[in-house]
This record gives C-alpha cells, sequence and structure tokens, in this order.
C-alpha cells in the first residue's frame, strides 16, 4: 500500500501512465547460463486502486483487454496473460525445441 500511494503521488499530473510488467527467468545448469526468457504485459496506472486480488501494484494496473485492473481481474485470466506466464511460455517452447532436436 506505501509503494502504491508513494506511485501515485509521483505520477500526479503525469497524463501518459503507460506501463509494463516485465519477467526475466534466466535457466541454468551447472552454473553456466542456458538462455533467457523475457515476458511483458502492458497497461496503465489509474488514480485509484481498484480490486483485492493479486498484490503490488496490480490494484493500480489497468489492463486494456480485461477492461479491469489486475487486482479486478479473476486469477485465472491474469493468469494467462501475465509478465511471468509468458516468460514462461517462451522457456517451455524452449525446452520442447530441445528436447525434439
Amino acid at each position: 500500500e506505501d509503494n502504491n500511494r508513494l506511485l501515485l503521488e509521483r505520477l500526479q499530473g503525469v497524463r501518459d501512465r503507460t506501463a509494463r510488467f516485465v519477467c526475466v527467468i534466466a535457466l541454468a545448469r551447472g552454473g553456466e547460463l542456458k538462455a533467457t526468457f523475457r515476458g511483458e504485459v502492458e497497461g496503465r496506472i489509474i488514480d485509484q486502486p481498484r480490486g483485492s486480488h493479486g498484490f503490488g501494484y496490480d490494484p493500480l494496473f489497468y489492463h486494456e483487454p480485461f477492461e479491469c485492473t489486475f487486482g479486478e481481474a479473476l486469477l485465472a485470466d491474469k493468469k494467462r496473460v501475465s509478465h511471468r506466464a509468458r516468460a514462461l511460455a517462451q522457456m517451455r517452447k524452449w525446452l520442447e525445441q530441445k528436447r525434439v532436436g
């Protein structure tokens, strides 16, 4: 809540509130980096927190395709499009290609 209040204070008067969550996952084996995978989800920061789901900035992060904040979104929907899910999907695809190849 403190971080959300601070974010809103710092964004007062700011018109462009586009935002993104980013996740980078590193895959290593035996101390050797094998690959990294990046996932992003786009949104914007709204003026007031909405919703009680999720954590962190979720109540302020409005995701246009959902027409609500991540704090209001169903967990299953959020998991489907989250930055973490996208990074993990890339890693899963990479691992499957390595297994086939």
